[in-house]
């Protein structure tokens, strides 16, 4: 019974969520400009200058991916201010004096901005010929699978984040100065140099895990060992994000209502 009451929570708040991205077409088509934006000035400027050590293909189809996740980070972070904005209203403060689940309140907001991030890949995607890849090529079943658990991951923690912080400027100000530099040494830009203190931070960072996959996914390569690999360390951080946001949702005093 309280299974079912879960679902029908994250079902409802999903819907919910769904009729508010639609009402802001503008808004977050251009969260898509600025990761597209960012591929074509870097990744073309710098196509014929950096030369990549032991990875296929050309810093083009390179950034292309690190492109993808920077739509992921810039959706997720910027759709956890819809939390912010349910708690100014008094709606955040309604479902949680009701005896909704909290898991299903947690993911029925993550699964409403797994769906804008897949809408947006996908718009993303259309852009995919200039890199000289082939559609034909791509790992469709990879690229699914790192999108949905990379994006579950990114947007459960946003909108843990955004339950413990007050206002929009300052999630803004705290969440960008985190999670930006960790999209900077994920190996989005550039590649990761084994151990050191950069390699230490891209194990549990998952933006790290979520390039490495996109990239496997445009480029598939012989052996998907290490894909499963990063797979793993990004579902684990998925489910410990996750419940990190049912927990601060169970957190009466931890929540800005």
């Amino acid at each position: 019974m309280k299974l079912t009451q879960t679902w029908q929570v994250a079902a409802a708040l999903w819907q919910r969520d769904m009729l508010r991205f639609g009402k802001e077409r503008s808004r977050w088509l251009g969260l898509v400009s600025q990761p597209l934006m960012f591929w074509f000035l870097i990744g073309f400027g710098l196509n014929n200058v950096v030369t990549l050590p032991e990875a296929n293909g050309n810093y083009l189809q390179f950034f292309y991916s690190g492109s993808l996740v920077m739509c992921v980070l810039f959706t997720t972070l910027f759709g956890a201010i819809s939390l912010i904005e349910d708690a100014q209203s008094g709606f955040l403060r309604a479902i949680l004096a009701s005896p909704a689940p909290r898991l299903g309140i947690a993911l029925g907001k993550v699964s409403g901005l797994v769906t804008l991030v897949l809408v947006q890949l996908a718009l993303l995607l259309l852009f995919l010929p200039f890199t000289g890849l082939s559609y034909a090529s791509l790992n469709y079943t990879l690229l699914i699978i790192a999108a949905v658990v990379g994006s579950t991951s990114l947007a459960a923690l946003n909108l843990g984040a955004a339950l413990l912080i007050n206002s929009v400027q300052g999630y803004h100000a705290v969440m960008g100065l985190i999670l930006f530099p960790l999209w900077i040494v994920s190996g989005a830009m550039f590649p990761i140099p084994q151990g050191g203190l950069l390699g230490t931070l891209a194990i549990i960072n998952p933006m790290t895990h979520i390039s490495a996959l996109f990239r496997d996914a445009l480029i598939p390569p012989q052996n998907l060992n290490q894909s499963l690999i990063h797979f793993s360390f990004l579902f684990i951080q998925a489910v410990v994000c996750v419940w990190f946001t049912t927990a601060m949702t169970r957190n009466r005093k931890a929540r800005h209502v």
